[in-house]
């Protein structure tokens, strides 16, 4: 379908007779659009001069399927610690304390209540011969952890290693050396934690709602749409943009369905990779999805619908211009993958922009 002519020719035949062209708009994550636009012929006395068309090359490149989405950077949900142990606060952490395993976490009646880590909470008074069980091995993981070889290994048997244990370190909390741990000796927590708020007065009760809690990972909330969720993958690279203009990189957590502003959407979580220093507050996600590498493409504004169905784009050369079969593939960033028979690197092709 090719058809020699000049330029001038070329613009000539485009005010006598009626061109269908297509505009393709190549939307992030989303499948392109077309609109056609009817252009009727005008009398030649009034028809403005035409201008030279505008071209562009077609270049071999890599295309990558992007989309940014805005997000909320902060240390994730705050989680509440409720106090167990019966007595009066004589000490309470402050907001933005950063506690690792072992570290007191508050203080009752001069004792502290020390952070563990682990999935399974205290529910039972722990003592030389309980039945076994998780939350056995859970303290047993913890002791040794904390450096109290004496027990062996965490086999979730409390026996008599493991109470000499427990009184050792006890001691060490200035607390009795029962070699007995009760469910609100210890706060346990999935991994260290950052204090976010204290709702709690020193001289009150010590049981009931002391404090939240988040964890130290800088995390990004980020609502997507159905369409863009393709592209947030589980464990995939992103760009976060923070705020002043600087960048780092993430990590996909979590992509899940949760309820905002009472309407379900997915919703990923993306830790940050390093510490580079960054407020709370409102940041932009790249993800980057589908990669089309060494393709050749041009810019959606030189594609052209055919009548017949189809593409086409227009090649200048050699001060003539023809048109082009194509067939379209991947669009992404304002650019189109195009191939077709005569079709090379370099050509110059005409662009409505």
């Amino acid at each position: 379908m090719t058809e020699e002519a000049g330029p001038s020719a070329a613009r000539r035949r485009r005010r006598k007779r009626t061109v269908w062209i297509a505009v393709v708009l190549a939307f992030a994550g989303t499948a392109g659009a077309v609109t056609f636009t009817r252009l009727v012929s005008a009398p030649a006395s009034s028809a403005p001069p035409v201008p030279p068309p505008a071209t562009t090359q077609v270049t071999r490149t890599t295309l990558i399927d992007r989309i940014k989405v805005d997000g909320d950077l902060g240390t994730g949900t705050p989680v509440a610690v409720t106090g167990r142990r019966p007595g009066t606060l004589t000490r309470l952490p402050v907001a933005g304390e950063q506690l690792e395993r072992g570290k007191v976490l508050y203080e009752v009646n001069a004792v502290g209540v020390p952070v563990f880590f682990g999935g399974t909470p205290l529910y039972r008074e722990m003592r030389n011969g309980v039945p076994d069980g998780d939350d056995v091995k859970m303290l047993q993981e913890n002791l040794l952890a904390l450096g109290y070889s004496e027990l062996g290994a965490a086999s979730g048997k409390f026996g008599p290693r493991t109470a000499s244990a427990v009184k050792r370190w006890q001691k060490s909390l200035k607390a009795e050396q029962t070699g007995v741990v009760q469910p609100g000796d210890v706060i346990v927590m999935t991994g260290p934690v950052r204090v976010h708020a204290v709702t709690a007065q020193p001289g009150a009760p010590a049981e009931g709602p002391l404090l939240t809690v988040t964890g130290l990972d800088r995390l990004v909330s980020v609502e997507l749409t159905e369409a863009q969720r393709r592209l947030a993958r589980v464990d995939a690279k992103v760009k976060v943009y923070l705020p002043g203009g600087k960048d780092t990189a993430g990590t996909v957590r979590e992509v899940a369905v949760k309820t905002v502003e009472d309407k379900s959407k997915p919703v990923a979580t993306v830790t940050l990779d390093d510490a580079t220093p960054a407020e709370p507050g409102r940041v932009t996600v790249e993800f980057d999805g589908e990669k089309r590498e060494n393709v050749l493409a041009v810019p959606v504004q030189a594609l052209l619908a055919v009548r017949e169905g189809g593409y086409a784009v227009e090649v200048v050369e050699s001060g003539k211009s023809r048109y082009l079969a194509v067939r379209t593939g991947m669009f992404a960033g304002g650019m189109v993958e195009i191939t077709g028979d005569g079709l090379t690197e370099g050509m110059t092709v005409v662009t409505t922009s």
